[in-house]
């Protein structure tokens, strides 16, 4: 695995930029107090908390996120209570540029599976070869956008005259079908009458 070609600052710096757009604040050291003393940076949003910490080498992650987990969840058990929705939807980020060696592809693994106290992403060398990879990573943060508007339809049926019509059966003589089906008349009735019009 290669390391990334991005730097901590930026990775920290597009973080950022991401969950702010996505509507999370961060919250302030000043509000951490000496709960959460140490590296990263903590976001809120009204359903969840967010921790993003970026590792210079792949030893300092292997040796410490764990402690940085700790210090997430201790944060949301002290500064939150039980009944607030964000107390049981934490999420640890957790970026290094630093390429770990390849035996350590189940470490990544098992670490990225670990949804014991708190839920993690997790992403290293390669996998950070561009903002596109890191905001890839980070999507399931982020609040889903939607698709464009959306063409209505009264009724799916509206849509058969068209497709039938395509098929080459009369799109006039599907309609006098479904209007007799509308009217709740007999259809069989419709359709010898579409016959004998023909």
């Amino acid at each position: 695995m290669n390391p990334s070609t991005l730097t901590p600052i930026e990775l920290i710096a597009a973080v950022s930029e991401n969950l702010e757009a996505g509507g999370y604040k961060r919250i302030e050291a000043s509000r951490l107090e000496s709960v959460v003393a140490g590296r990263g940076r903590y976001y809120e949003d009204p359903l969840g908390v967010v921790s993003v910490v970026v590792y210079e080498t792949w030893a300092e992650l292997a040796d410490t996120w764990s402690e940085d987990q700790g210090r997430l969840v201790e944060l949301m058990s002290k500064y939150m209570s039980r009944s607030d929705a964000k107390s049981w939807d934490g999420y640890l980020v957790l970026l290094c540029p630093g390429s770990p060696p390849a035996q350590e592809a189940v470490t990544i693994e098992g670490i990225r599976n670990d949804v014991t106290r708190v839920r993690k992403l997790i992403a290293v060398g390669e996998e950070l070869g561009s903002l596109s990879d890191l905001e890839r990573l980070i999507l399931p943060l982020l609040p889903l956008e939607p698709a464009g508007e959306l063409e209505t339809v009264d009724s799916t049926l509206d849509l058969l005259p068209e497709l039938l019509g395509k098929r080459g059966i009369s799109e006039a003589d599907v309609q006098a079908l479904l209007a007799a089906f509308r009217e709740q008349q007999p259809l069989v009735e419709a359709i010898h009458d579409i016959e004998t019009s023909s």
